[in-house]
């Protein structure tokens, strides 16, 4: 009879353990990881806001100074889509990483910034840091290209390789979405895996309020042609 009761003891009291972990680890799920990715969402837009409102100061600065030109500051902001330089850089990151674009398609519309951005992420780490900057605002004008990407990486390095890529391009961008396409079912030992696919969406900016300074718009940086007669044929 105690041996029953001490059984019932052990299997309620595990129970009441095994309750409360799962309400814990429903609690954290639920409530604080959210809260945690939309904090380090705000971050990464607040950093990308500094960026651009550094950027476009310099631009202004260096324009007004007698002698001085901005063709490397619009590297990162250009006062036009720019789109052929762009297209460059992504097929360097491409190459790099060792992966395939399938497609592009691009798209062109006024930048936005979030107001309540730095607001927010101030709030949220109000009690942390205690202090509140002042905040910084962007200049109108300001616009977003657009790019989304079908891409194609043979293994998953292949794949972190390109998106880090996308995030040390000379051009100030944001990597806003990455969309994955699952792996076929494994049903046997002998079945290869075939290579990932996804979709990165990605924003670039340009500022064309600045027409005035077009002839400092940089030459784009054409990679030097390859002595093959037949592209599709080594000659060597």
């Amino acid at each position: 009879m105690m041996i029953e009761l001490e059984k019932k003891h052990y299997i309620l009291l595990s129970s009441c353990v095994l309750l409360i972990v799962l309400g814990i680890a429903g609690f954290y799920y639920l409530s604080y990881a959210p809260k945690e990715a939309r904090a380090e969402q705000l971050q990464e837009e607040k950093r990308i806001e500094e960026q651009l409102i550094q950027v476009l100061e310099q631009q202004e600065e260096t324009a007004n100074a007698t002698g001085n030109t901005t063709v490397e500051l619009q590297r990162k902001i250009p006062v036009t889509p720019y789109l052929e330089q762009l297209i460059l850089e992504l097929e360097k990151a491409e190459v790099l990483a060792d992966s395939r674009i399938l497609s592009m398609s691009f798209g062109e519309g006024e930048f936005l910034p979030a107001s309540n951005t730095l607001e927010e992420y101030e709030n949220i780490h109000e009690e942390e840091e205690g202090t509140v900057q002042e905040e910084a605002y962007l200049p109108e004008g300001l616009k977003k290209l657009t790019v989304n990407l079908s891409v194609e990486s043979d293994v998953y390095e292949d794949l972190t390789t390109f998106l880090s890529s996308l995030e040390k391009l000379t051009r100030i961008t944001q990597i806003e979405s990455v969309s994955f396409s699952g792996q076929p079912e494994v049903t046997s030992t002998e079945q290869e895996m075939g290579p990932l696919t996804y979709s990165v969406t990605l924003s670039a900016f340009y500022h064309p309020e600045l027409n005035d300074l077009m002839e400092d718009l940089p030459p784009l940086s054409v990679p030097e042609p390859s002595n093959r007669t037949n592209p599709f044929i080594d000659n060597n």
